[in-house]
């Protein structure tokens, strides 16, 4: 019996090797991932430092990072991929979904992972990058979000409500300081605005809806602003930078990539809340992050998928994103990270994750790049006293819905 038994034991080793030499089992063969990302210089070190960590616990596994401007990344990974050449993974903001699903150029997340992993994020982090109901990235971050920073020097507190922020403005702008200011012409900015009133620029079929009350009631709201002189008569984001950091300015809307600059410029003097609710809704800023997705022809090749697999989780890691909080003050996508009590000790970063609260994840199809085009002459025209907000909501559907329309069509040559 016990010669059987080990003859039987014999039999099945041998097996084993057999079906691993024929790729029956885990693979151990080298693999190189290509991986382009579009972070600023500051972070550079920072992800290599990443990269060689997860190398050292999976030696077959070799990362060669490609850094190229937020553009040029897209445009490149595009052209690329028609090419058959594409990397096989991007770390890109949330609205190069859009394009890269409609070209069918990047795997829909489900087809990488399941659900018992994606349920480690929140909810509104991946929101962004889904189109048509689809996933298309994984987040190692959640944020990119507009608050009110302010200067404590000038308002202790900050204000509850925005009528509130409206009356103490007025009070505060003299000389030559500034009671509020922010960046009058942009959509992004105007996001909040027109959240609050109940709107939004595309609906759940992600078709731009600027002709409605909503949008005429936010630009309406705007306007009244600058001509109340609570904002200054002219003000883009260098307006409203330059005024927070010489400390000219009491309060502004700036986003969660700002702080690290206000915090060198201010210190302690540098408060954060979200900004306040104006007739007793949220200011609804737009929210995303950073997300990793994955080539279709990675996901085709099963060595290059699994090793991608493994990067992206490595890259999604509590431990990865508790780096990106310690050292950039990154907000996280992961659950667990965002009870850590390095946020709640924090005022800047505990302020950050309350207006974190109040946003919406900035939608990702195709049309939401109608939507900007069309929304911000319309704005700017608002601003300037050249367009009622009636006649800008109708203009800024006519340019969006032809737009659309044009979607998916061949660029016409000369």
């Amino acid at each position: 019996m016990k010669s059987k038994l080990m003859l039987l034991i014999s039999i099945l080793v041998v097996a084993t090797m057999v079906l691993t030499a024929c790729g029956g089992g885990a693979s151990n063969e080298p693999v190189t991932i290509t991986f382009w990302e579009q972070e600023g210089e500051d972070v550079d070190v920072f992800i290599d430092a990443l990269i060689a960590e997860f190398q050292a616990a999976n030696p077959n596994i070799t990362v060669e990072r490609t850094h190229y401007e937020n553009e040029a990344l897209r445009d490149q990974f595009q052209t690329a991929s028609l090419a058959n050449s594409a990397p096989d993974v991007v770390r890109v903001p949330n609205d190069f979904a859009g394009p890269f699903s409609e070209l069918q150029i990047v795997a829909p997340v489900s087809d990488l992972f399941d659900q018992k992993f994606l349920d480690q994020f929140f909810p509104g982090a991946l929101d962004p990058a889904k189109v048509g109901g689809t996933l298309w990235g994984v987040p190692d971050n959640y944020g990119n979000h507009l608050m009110l920073i302010y200067n404590k020097d000038l308002i202790a507190e900050p204000p509850a409500t925005f009528e509130e922020l409206i009356a103490r403005a007025k009070e505060l702008t003299k000389d030559d300081i500034q009671g509020f200011a922010y960046n009058l012409n942009e959509p992004f900015w105007g996001a909040g605005f027109y959240g609050a009133f109940g709107g939004w620029p595309l609906d759940e079929s992600d078709k731009p809806q600027f002709n409605n009350d909503a949008f005429k009631n936010y630009l309406a709201f705007v306007s009244q602003l600058k001509t109340d002189g609570v904002v200054p008569a002219e003000c883009d984001y260098n307006c409203a930078d330059t005024l927070m950091k010489e400390g000219k300015a009491a309060m502004i809307i700036n986003g969660d990539w700002s702080l690290g600059d206000y915090t060198k410029a201010l210190g302690d003097k540098m408060g954060v809340a979200p900004v306040p609710p104006i007739n007793g809704k949220p200011y609804t800023e737009m929210t995303a992050g950073k997300y990793f997705m994955v080539s279709t022809a990675a996901a085709a090749d099963e060595a290059k998928k699994a090793a991608v697999v493994k990067f992206i989780t490595f890259m999604t890691s509590k431990d990865v994103q508790k780096k990106w909080l310690d050292e950039f003050k990154r907000l996280p996508s992961n659950k667990e990270v965002a009870q850590d009590p390095s946020i709640s000790s924090d005022p800047v970063l505990a302020g950050s994750m309350l207006a974190l609260a109040n946003g919406r994840g900035m939608p990702a199809a195709a049309q939401m790049r109608c939507a900007w085009d069309a929304w911000r002459p319309n704005l700017e025209g608002v601003m300037a006293g050249t367009l009622s907000p009636a006649d800008a909501a109708v203009a800024a559907q006519t340019s969006a819905d032809e737009c659309v329309a044009t979607l998916g069509q061949p660029t016409a040559t000369p």
